[in-house]
């Protein structure tokens, strides 16, 4: 049919002896230009075509402004405009479209003119026939149509050669329709015609008149039945959407049975879209992935013309909405330059983890600003795409195939930034902090490297789950990462502690991050002695963070134990392993003596850390933040302790510039205790630890300790020295009596005691008299786990003893040595298991155990216990 109206046009203009420009007017305002191709006449200065390439009033001021175009106007013609108007239509601020009139002055012309703007809210597209002055009124359209701010419409006008007039319209989201017809031929068509508008207005609507698209054409008999374009099915698979290449009768078009799709249930409803040109197929159940077939008959056009039998097929591809951790921040380039390899541009790569196609189209990214709106493309399971600029997409190009460029992309903090990936209701689909310390070496810190998550699996995990990139050119941008692991997550959350924010505000930090809907129950949760609490939500911060609001205030020197309960899940769904509990309450302000140096390793083995430990001797809670430990022995750098914790009552708390060695060489029960801390300088031979509180302008000195080498068990040499922490022997006594220090105890499995009680305390309650027990007078090493070993027990008269103990056997004769000459401490435990020093089982029998301990001053103590070995055979 299109083809045919072309050729009608070309014929038409030929005939006339005209060329075809003249025998049609095509006016997009593409060109910018009024004032030729074709030429505008009137107000020409009142009129500008603006950077959406419409024709748009700008007046100086109040008035009227006229523009027409000559044409030639068929005997049968067409007419088509779109129109808008950013104010509601009246008698002072109206519009008039001159269709046909016989010269430039329009209002004086004689011709044809639609008219918008009337009294009241009724106003609609009225058509007037004009005779120089007068005005009849020839036909009206729908009251309302065009009544209310803003006006739009798209306006088709038709004129047969028999003088009859139809006008029909069609606002947003409507198709068109009649507004009014009407027989007349006063004034006829031709050579020498104008085109053109009159637009009345005020001084606040002098600019508020736009147009677009507008043609003139031959009105064509069609004869030609619709084509059937393309078909394609909608994105959730409910809906099929047919383009035909003309508009549609709305009776043929809207009938189901006249649609069939090869394979599914007879299509539930018809309609039409688009100005009439598609028909939206409603499907009886959605569509599976794959490739269909569909078929149309009987549908017909306006004209009449129905069509035959016509086909198409179209593809779909079932795609889902993610839900939380579906799709990953996968990898980060924030600091491109300098270049190791790849461009220097930023972007970030998201992984689809879940089983799920998903369309990006419905998600945003963000690092805290307006929300980017991705776009539609499709992220398969277990698949990479590449987020960044426009430019950026050609820079990856050679690297990448998968880059999208994101309008308005956001610009990546070399230092560090929080990346937030939400869904259209704004739900956090992944969230991730990440900062240039995170790299493991200052050379890629510099830039050049990308950050790669390490394991997919651990989705709440933070820090500790990103590397550095390990391989060149610095970055796997739509690859697996090079630091990829894909070990499951099968460790359960752990309670770790809980600070006050405010005395009806709690901070709950766990060992990973937690499911959020688990984390908001507040029935998992529980504080005694009781405290209501009203909310409980994931920190923005971290996952690893709870808010709890409480309804009655904290109060001071109260000590509070906080529950959580199994019900709590970390994002693998892991559950915690048992219920847990935390200690907190109110932060006070300390008192000299209140904390305590209590041990401290100033001479480590070589390559070894130091470390200081304090003890917590008072009943009152502490913030950690506003204490410092300094060495002013020697006038070095105080350290700020810098914690966001809580110091509890009969806590001991340590702290090293490497925890990572101290667990290494020492027993650490519990290392939650264990802070990293560039500590002060600690000289091997003398020194000063102190501890001082400063907070609001005040300043508390806790504790200071003056130590020197020879507070060491003077049976240790220099070389024996490396290694072994001091202790403090009572933690109620002077810090800097030497009496009150002393050597760390080999008993206690390593050189000292850090986050433990320590091995020379005072106090130890002795079981019993004499220095040595036994808890059971035999053993029955045979692995029934009754009785496997015999557990003995050391209490010297005093700290600083060193022991032998030695087992006989019923001949008098020793078989096997515990230890010799060892430093114990005020307690010392000891195990033998039956075996003899060379291994072997020593046989059934009654056996002597001997302890000897060995004082400085010479002193010595021996004692003797029986026992029996006894063996199944």
């Amino acid at each position: 049919m299109r083809a045919l109206l072309l050729w009608f046009v070309l014929f038409w203009a030929g005939f006339t002896g005209l060329p075809s420009a003249k025998g049609q007017l095509v006016e997009t305002f593409a060109d910018g230009d009024i004032t030729q191709n074709p030429t505008w006449v009137g107000d020409v200065s009142h009129f500008i075509v603006n950077g959406a390439g419409e024709l748009q009033l700008m007046a100086p001021q109040a008035g009227s402004s006229v523009l027409a175009v000559q044409t030639v106007i068929p005997d049968s013609a067409v007419w088509l405009l779109d129109v808008r108007l950013e104010f509601a239509p009246s008698v002072t601020n109206l519009l008039r479209i001159y269709l046909m009139a016989d010269q430039p002055n329009l209002l004086q012309a004689d011709g044809y003119y639609l008219e918008i703007g009337e009294n009241g809210n009724a106003d609609a597209i009225r058509l007037f026939r004009q005779t120089g002055s007068t005005r009849v009124l020839l036909a009206a359209g729908t009251p309302g149509l065009v009544a209310f701010e803003p006006v739009v419409v798209r306006i088709r006008v038709h004129r047969n050669a028999a003088g009859r007039w139809s006008v029909e319209a069609r606002t947003p989201n409507s198709t068109f329709s009649a507004q009014g017809t009407a027989i007349d031929a006063t004034h006829l068509p031709g050579v020498g015609r104008y085109f053109g508008f009159y637009c009345l207005y005020t001084a606040t609507r002098r600019d508020k008149f736009f147009f677009d698209n507008l043609s003139i054409l031959p009105d064509v008999p069609d004869t030609t039945p619709p084509v059937l374009l393309s078909a394609n099915a909608s994105a959730d698979g409910k809906a099929v959407l047919l383009k035909f290449d003309e508009e549609l009768d709305t009776v043929s078009a809207l009938e189901p049975a006249h649609y069939t799709v090869i394979g599914q249930p007879p299509i539930a409803e018809a309609h039409l879209d688009s100005g009439d040109t598609t028909v939206r197929l409603l499907l009886a159940q959605p569509l599976a992935t794959g490739t269909y077939q569909v078929q149309s008959q009987q549908v017909a056009d306006k004209a009449g013309n129905v069509s035959g039998l016509q086909s198409a097929s179209f593809s779909f591809l079932r795609t889902e909405s993610a839900g939380e951790f579906d799709v990953l921040i996968n990898e980060i380039m924030a600091d491109p330059t300098p270049s190791v390899g790849l461009p220097d541009v930023e972007w970030l790569e998201l992984y689809n983890r879940s089983t799920r196609m998903i369309d990006l189209n419905g998600l945003f990214i963000s690092d805290g600003g307006a929300p980017r709106r991705l776009p539609a493309y499709v992220l398969y399971p277990d698949s990479f795409v590449v987020l960044t600029t426009a430019a950026g997409v050609t820079s990856l190009a050679p690297f990448t195939n998968k880059a999208l460029g994101v309008p308005g992309f956001p610009a990546l903090n070399n230092t560090s930034d929080t990346l937030i990936l939400t869904d259209t209701a704004g739900q956090v689909i992944d969230r991730v902090y990440y900062a240039a310390i995170w790299h493991e070496n200052s050379a890629k810190r510099e830039g050049g490297w990308s950050l790669e998550r390490i394991n997919p699996n651990l989705p709440c995990l933070e820090r500790e789950n990103w590397a550095s990139c390990s391989v060149l050119p610095g970055g796997t941008p739509g690859l697996r990462n090079a630091v990829f692991q894909s070990t499951p997550d099968t460790t359960a959350p752990r309670l770790q502690s809980a600070f006050p924010l405010a005395d009806n505000r709690i901070e709950v930090t766990f060992s990973e991050g937690l499911d959020r809907h688990t984390a908001a129950d507040v029935m998992a949760y529980r504080i005694d002695p009781p405290v209501t609490i009203s909310t409980a939500a994931l920190s923005n911060d971290s996952r690893r963070l709870v808010l709890l609001s409480l309804q009655q205030p904290l109060q001071t020197g109260t000590v509070y134990r906080l529950w959580a309960t199994a019900t709590l899940r970390d994002c693998s769904g892991n559950a915690l392993a048992r219920t847990d509990t935390v200690l907190l309450g109110l932060p006070q302000a300390p008192e000299p003596a209140d904390i305590v140096v209590n041990e401290v390793l100033f001479n480590p083995e070589p390559f070894g850390a130091d470390y200081v430990e304090l003890y917590n001797r008072s009943n009152k809670i502490f913030d950690l933040r506003s204490f410092f430990l300094a060495n002013f022995y020697d006038g070095s750098n105080t350290r700020n302790l810098g914690l966001r914790r809580l110091m509890l009552p009969g806590e001991y708390l340590v702290f090293t510039p490497n925890p990572d060695d101290i667990q290494r060489r020492f027993p650490i029960a519990r290392p939650e205790r264990l802070f990293s801390l560039a500590l002060p300088t600690l000289p091997d031979n003398a020194g000063n630890v102190t501890l001082f509180w400063s907070e609001d302008g005040r300043q508390v000195t806790v504790d200071s300790f003056v130590y020197f080498d020879t507070y060491h068990n003077a049976l240790l040499t220099s070389s024996q020295r490396e290694g072994v922490a001091l202790e403090r022997i009572r933690a109620d006594g002077p810090s800097n009596d030497p009496s009150n220090w002393t050597s760390a105890a080999r008993t206690s499995g390593g050189n000292g005691t850090p986050t433990l009680p320590n091995s020379q305390r005072v106090g130890l309650p002795l079981s019993g008299a004499g220095i040595l027990r036994l808890t059971t007078p035999r053993l029955s090493p045979d692995g029934d786990g009754y009785e496997d070993f015999l557990d003995i027990r050391l209490y010297p008269p005093a700290p600083d003893y060193a022991a032998t103990v030695v087992v006989y056997d019923p001949d008098g004769i020793p078989i096997r040595y515990l230890i010799r000459q060892q430093l114990i401490g005020t307690e010392g435990t000891l195990r033998w298991d039956g075996d003899m020093d060379d291994g072997t089982p020593a046989r059934p029998g009654i056996y002597i155990l001997l302890a000897e301990l060995f004082a400085p001053t010479g002193h010595v103590v021996r004692e003797r216990l029986a026992f029996a070995l006894v063996r199944r055979f």
